[in-house]
């Protein structure tokens, strides 16, 4: 195994910068001993990295109609937030708030009044009729061949029922004896519509890892019991994450809501990291769960920090940390965090590195 000593001077010295996170905020390319895609891939395959943190290259092209509907678009081209919102794959109209950087769908008048008839109100998009090949080319200048590129797919599977029926229909699918037949054949066939279009960002946007978006919970709880989502989310899932892993995709889970009691769904379904909410036992679950899957820390620091104040909050994630146990953090939750988590995780990883023969 190959030795990199912590060199502060040299590695913080500047390559120039790019894009990071969601929102395309610039930052300081790093000298770093290995590329962040590499360090990445350390991370998410539970081997010991040398640094601590979420660096992924995002691309969210316009030519996927759920990301202009939900308002995450970043490609080659500019995009116009005013034109967020509108009709996504399934000509569901949502309406975007520029307040909250949110989409909804306006309630009231499901697309399926029926969940037992569904094949009579929806028709699947056609993925081959689009320019996949053209839009991909175009965007082949925003390739960073030392990260991984990744994408969202808005909707999962819960939050597409939803957009169909409005949740309180969705949520009555899910249990009524009656209907979760009809909401199987509704999953199955979006199991199959998402295996195509993970194939298509594969192939034309070199896409190495997915965040799959699909709420489980509220502010106080899980929707639904372990044992109704392994019933009715789990196959499918797992179909989803198969769809991820056959192709070399890395698969991440953005499902927000107080959601510890699905973790072993998640676990079971093969997923590789979750970025769930700080209302979230984050350090008890990796505690319990952190050589199965990988957790996110995405806490929101305050901006009123102090430098040394940032510093304390890391040292004190490093001193739960288990050196064998990998977790995820978002680096850009404070203007003074990415190099101070860098410099202390690199210090930890180099102190606790494994001399091997």
């Amino acid at each position: 195994m190959e030795s990199y000593p912590f060199d502060r001077e040299k590695e913080l010295a500047s390559r120039g910068t790019y894009l990071y996170g969601l929102r395309n905020e610039t930052v300081t390319r790093y000298t770093t001993p290995i590329t962040p895609k590499e360090n990445m891939i350390r991370i998410l395959s539970r081997k010991r990295p040398l640094w601590l943190e979420s660096d992924i290259n995002t691309i969210h092209p316009k030519l996927v109609k759920d990301n202009i509907a939900r308002g995450l678009v970043n490609e080659v081209e500019p995009f116009d937030i005013s034109q967020a919102g509108g009709e996504d794959w399934f000509g569901i109209h949502w309406i975007y708030d520029s307040l909250t950087r949110g989409s909804m769908v306006k309630p009231g008048a499901p697309k399926i009044p029926d969940i037992t008839e569904w094949e009579k109100y929806l028709e699947f998009p056609d993925l081959d009729s689009l320019n996949w090949e053209e839009e991909g080319a175009k965007n082949e200048c925003l390739q960073d061949p030392e990260r991984l590129t990744g994408t969202t797919i808005f909707t999962g599977l819960f939050e597409r029922l939803i957009s169909f029926c409005d949740f309180e229909n969705a949520a009555v699918a899910l249990i009524d004896p009656d209907e979760q037949e009809s909401v199987h054949r509704l999953f199955d066939r979006l199991a199959l519509f998402y295996d195509r279009l993970i194939d298509k960002l594969h192939t034309y946007f070199h896409v190495e890892h997915i965040t799959f978006h699909d709420d489980w919970g509220s502010q106080r709880s899980a929707f639904y019991s372990r044992e109704l989502c392994e019933e009715m989310l789990l196959p499918y899932m797992k179909r989803i994450v198969d769809s991820c892993h056959k192709r070399g995709i890395w698969f991440n889970f953005h499902s927000c809501g107080k959601i510890e009691t699905l973790v072993p769904v998640m676990i079971e379904a093969g997923m590789d990291s979750w970025g769930g909410q700080e209302i979230n036992d984050k350090w008890a679950l990796y505690k319990k769960y952190g050589d199965k899957m990988i957790f996110t820390i995405d806490d929101k620091l305050p901006a009123s920090m102090t430098k040394e104040e940032v510093e304390t909050w890391v040292d004190n994630c490093l001193a739960r940390l288990d050196p064998d146990k990998n977790m995820l953090f978002a680096a850009n939750r404070h203007p003074a965090l990415r190099e101070i988590l860098y410099c202390k995780s690199r210090e930890f990883y180099w102190e606790h590195r494994k001399e091997e023969v």
